[in-house]
């Protein structure tokens, strides 16, 4: 298309030329040798210049077709070189892929074996705390059998202080009414003082009785209270034992929810690393 408009520009140019030359061979036919020479001169000066710009538009058309030439080898190889990388492109799409699902599966399995191992510990705590309690009831059975028989014990030997000390005064008693009838004749003139002594003597007895039976009502209450408050206690432990059970299943269950919003997280974060890649390779 340049070539012709070439040709075309030189033939209208030419067109023009001889018409300009007609109109002044018209006017100069009467002119001096001079003016002809200079006017051979012109036209021997234009056609010079007709051969340079007929010679630059040869010259400027190899030169193009020259850069068409090195643009399409260009071309060619930006072309293989794009292949090549888009080649390249996928191989790392695909091997970072995999790559991905392989650190995926290994931090499973490492979370995995953590919570296995974190489970294997809670059972061990529970397996120990279950048997805390079954030693604390096993205690408090072997005290609800040892308490009672021990109350037991202590007032059957307390009974039978009481009714030796019973049979003892019994035996002083009648022993005295022995002596009394012994010595009633030889102590009548001091009957009123051996009465007032006899009473008293059977006051500070009765008062002995009385003192011993408060001993034995205290001892009784003592043990109920210590029987009752060994029972608060144990009901303490237990309560303690069912928290601390509880605070276990707590922590259990906050452990599991930041394992799983730590996957969460780690998912989410190759699911940007990937929309990135994929981004960047469009």
């Amino acid at each position: 298309m340049e070539s012709k408009y070439n040709d075309d520009a030189r033939l209208e140019t030419t067109e023009s030329s001889e018409s300009v030359l007609a109109a002044k061979r018209g006017e100069l036919s009467a002119a001096s040798e001079g003016t002809k020479a200079r006017l051979r001169t012109l036209m021997s000066n234009f056609d010079a210049f007709e051969s340079e710009m007929i010679e630059g538009t040869r010259t400027r058309r190899e030169k193009d077709e020259h850069v068409l030439v090195q643009l399409q080898r260009e071309m060619a190889s930006l072309e293989q070189v794009l292949q090549t990388e888009m080649k390249q492109r996928v191989e790392m799409n695909q091997s970072l892929q995999t790559w991905a699902g392989e650190q995926v599966e290994h931090v499973k399995e490492i979370l995995l074996q953590k919570i296995q191992d974190k489970m294997e510990v809670l059972q061990e705590n529970i397996d120990l705390l279950n048997e805390r309690v079954d030693d604390l009831h096993a205690q408090l059975e072997h005290e609800k059998v040892a308490i009672p028989a021990d109350i037991e014990r202590r007032g059957a030997e307390l009974t039978e202080r009481l009714t030796a000390f019973q049979d003892r005064f019994e035996t002083e008693r009648l022993s005295r009414l022995e002596r009394e009838k012994v010595i009633t004749g030889r102590l009548a003139d001091h009957e009123n003082q051996v009465s007032e002594e006899l009473d008293a003597e059977r006051g500070e007895r009765e008062q002995k009785y009385q003192e011993l039976r408060a001993v034995l009502e205290e001892s009784i209450t003592l043990r109920k209270a210590r029987t009752e408050r060994f029972h608060i206690k144990i009901e303490k432990e237990i309560a303690k034992l069912k928290n601390a059970i509880q605070e276990e299943a707590v922590v259990r269950e906050q452990e599991d929810d930041e394992i799983a919003e730590t996957l969460t997280r780690y998912a989410a974060k190759l699911q940007d690393s990937l929309r990135t890649i994929n981004t960047t390779e469009v």
